[in-house]
């Protein structure tokens, strides 16, 4: 069985291309990323990896560093669970996700797009909240106390209003004028009350609770000797829930250098692809890519995801 370091070793391998007697040196990928990403304009991580010659899990890799140092951009919306990648400056070939927009959003994006300026009162509940959604197109501001929205490429400079200070000024000017008496709190003395002597209470003496019993998490310390015996560091830890579900941040080596992960770790008898949807998307929260590791078995729905949609930006191991 194949542990996670020759994974990632066959995936290296697979990159390079066949040696010859005269080789020139390859630039950077870093650099190969962002001169497709100028040329080519907004793109989906796998569009990326196809055009520099490389495994969509370093491109991932690269990506998730330029995006941190921001020198690239990254959309809000998603194309089957992708984001696109873009240059600053790029943001007018942003049209290219309107098709697919779900059509609430379509519609605030056309209207948007007409008007330049769209006020709250000017549309419908649907489409005030699919102008909030459509966060790559539209700006939030304020227009005279109300709220509004801006084509994010609209030429207009409206600045949001700043927000008015109320002070409440109390002068005098006639005697007439009404005075503002605040009252002071009345002290009630408590009363004095006969001292009752009673007869002191029984002492009750309550049984000694038991000690609760910790269950131990085995499958977390499955998972964690699995990473000790593949040398690989752990970072982060995060148990969601007991022998069930566990979520950890490792150190990897491989042939670019140290690389972190994002793990979700299930012990669950069918993986579905909704368990690998969710786990993709926190590993995209934290600009990671993804290792899956459970003990049970994939459905098929679920094998087809990770092969279409989810292949080189997450690794599925069975322990």
């Amino acid at each position: 069985m194949l542990d996670i370091h020759s994974l990632a070793e066959r995936a290296a391998n697979r990159s390079q291309p066949e040696k010859k007697e005269v080789s020139k040196p390859k630039p950077n990928l870093k650099v190969q990323v962002l001169e497709f990403l100028k040329a080519e304009g907004p793109s989906f991580p796998v569009k990326i990896a196809q055009g520099v010659g490389r495994e969509s899990f370093f491109v991932g890799a690269v990506l998730s560093e330029l995006i941190e140092v921001k020198q690239i951009k990254l959309s809000h919306a998603k194309v089957g669970g992708s984001r696109v990648y873009y240059m600053p400056g790029q943001e007018e070939q942003l049209s290219i996700l309107y098709e697919y927009l779900p059509e609430p959003e379509k519609q605030a994006y056309d209207l948007l797009k007409e008007k330049q300026i769209v006020r709250a009162h000017e549309t419908t509940p649907v489409i005030r909240v699919a102008l909030a959604s459509i966060i790559d197109f539209s700006k939030p501001i304020t227009i005279q106390g109300e709220k509004a929205w801006k084509w994010y490429l609209a030429n207009e400079e409206i600045k949001p209003e700043p927000v008015r200070e109320i002070k409440q000024e109390i002068t005098k000017v006639q005697e007439s004028q009404t005075k503002i008496v605040l009252e002071q709190p009345r002290i009630v003395q408590p009363k004095v009350q006969e001292k009752i002597i009673k007869e002191a209470p029984k002492e009750i003496i309550k049984p000694t609770p038991k000690p609760k019993v910790t269950k131990e998490d085995t499958f977390a310390n499955e998972v964690e000797a699995f990473f000790q015996k593949s040398n690989i560091k752990i970072l982060e830890k995060e148990v969601i829930r007991k022998n069930s579900e566990s979520n950890f941040v490792i150190k990897i080596a491989s042939q670019i250098g140290p690389l972190e992960m994002f793990v979700c770790a299930k012990n669950k008898k069918k993986i579905s692809d909704k368990d690998l949807i969710l786990a993709n998307q926190k590993g995209q929260n934290k600009k990671m890519p993804t290792l899956f590791i459970t003990t049970g078995e994939q459905t098929k729905k679920s094998k087809d995801y990770l092969e279409k949609v989810l292949k080189g930006f997450m690794i599925f191991k069975k322990i």
